[in-house]
């Protein structure tokens, strides 16, 4: 994959995190804490790196589903003109009205 982690995050713990998120899904912090897997993170370190890892800021159409973290991510880099903020997709609220 081609994604920046998180301050404080290394290869292994984002790849733990990667599973998880197939096990869990996303948003399912609580259950991926309380499962011990990524020990002394929280719950806004592993939203965070989700962003990260698919190339999104709005994880909400996304919550509790069990994804493949590549594909959206390629989905993701590949979309053109949309709006990106540090290389994220964004909601602007502007959808069709920007350049």
């Amino acid at each position: 994959w081609n994604f920046t982690t998180s301050r404080g995050w290394s290869t292994e713990e984002t790849l733990v995190l990667k599973c998880c998120l197939v096990k869990y899904g996303v948003g399912r912090w609580r259950d991926i804490l309380d499962g011990g897997y990524l020990a002394g993170k929280t719950i806004q370190q592993l939203n965070c790196q989700t962003q990260r890892l698919l190339g999104q800021q709005s994880l909400a159409a996304f919550t509790g589903l069990r994804v493949d973290i590549d594909r959206i991510r390629a989905d993701n880099d590949a979309k053109q003109g949309v709006a990106r903020k540090s290389g994220l997709v964004i909601n602007s609220g502007r959808a069709g009205k920007f350049p």
